[in-house]
């Protein structure tokens, strides 16, 4: 989860149109947590996977 919350900091471009459309009021890390807490566990492992932040992927830290 602190990769997925980490790379949306750092892409927000890559979060869904109405979670970006409250950046400005909410700011980055609210809506960042926000939007990764809304997510259902199979969403959020796919996002894991889809940006390669899983432990075979190229984003593993």
């Amino acid at each position: 989860m602190r990769r997925l919350f980490l790379h949306y900091v750092a892409h927000p471009e890559v979060m869904g149109a109405k979670a970006r459309a409250r950046l400005p009021q909410e700011g980055l890390w609210r809506t960042v947590c926000d939007y990764v807490a809304g997510m259902t566990d199979r969403y959020a492992l796919d996002e894991v996977r889809r940006f390669g932040l899983d432990d075979r992927g190229a984003g593993a830290a």
